[in-house]
């Protein structure tokens, strides 16, 4: 089959032509620079409240260490941990916290976090020990964070939950001082 005559001219002209090449290059380089800029704000948001569970765990851990709270229940350790994090969302309702004695050691990798999908709190331990003797605590925190920007960048690529959470790990150990 021969190839018209016509078509070359036409092909030559448009290999040669270069006004809209400014337009080209934007619509290809757009894409990539808005993926990199809402990972770097996915990136920076999730590392801020990672800091301030991590910040929210330690002083939390501090005031148990210190007794500074007489027979702390699981619900109080959680509400002071949410008060010194700060800027973490509905977080009494979506963290959930384990604190055992080292010897119990906390279950392998996998951590118990809220299935914010189900009416039900997850069953964790919470043994803040005694003034007694002398405990080392173990205390491990996981907190369900929705990403900002779920289907771009960093948002996207992120392992989720089936809420489409992400989890936060926090853990921390002290020693049980006798009084």
């Amino acid at each position: 089959m021969k190839k018209a005559p016509f078509l070359r001219p036409l092909v030559r002209r448009f290999i040669k032509d270069d006004e809209a090449s400014a337009s080209m290059e934007f619509a290809l380089l757009t894409p990539i620079i808005m993926w990199v800029i809402f990972s770097v704000i996915e990136s920076g948001w999730l590392m801020t409240q990672q800091t301030m569970l991590d910040r929210g765990l330690s002083l939390a851990m501090r005031d148990l260490r210190l007794g500074r709270r007489p027979n702390p229940t699981t619900q109080d350790v959680k509400q002071d941990i949410c008060d010194y994090a700060g800027v973490l969302r509905d977080c009494i309702n979506t963290i959930a916290l384990e604190v055992v004695p080292m010897q119990d050691a906390i279950g392998g990798a996998t951590a118990v976090c809220v299935d914010r999908s189900s009416n039900i709190a997850p069953t964790v331990t919470f043994n803040p020990g005694s003034h007694v003797e002398q405990n080392i605590m173990v205390a491990r925190v996981c907190f369900v964070v929705d990403p900002l920007i779920p289907g771009a960048a960093l948002g996207a690529a992120l392992p989720k939950d089936a809420t489409g959470g992400y989890h936060l790990l926090s853990y921390s150990a002290f020693v049980n001082e006798p009084a």
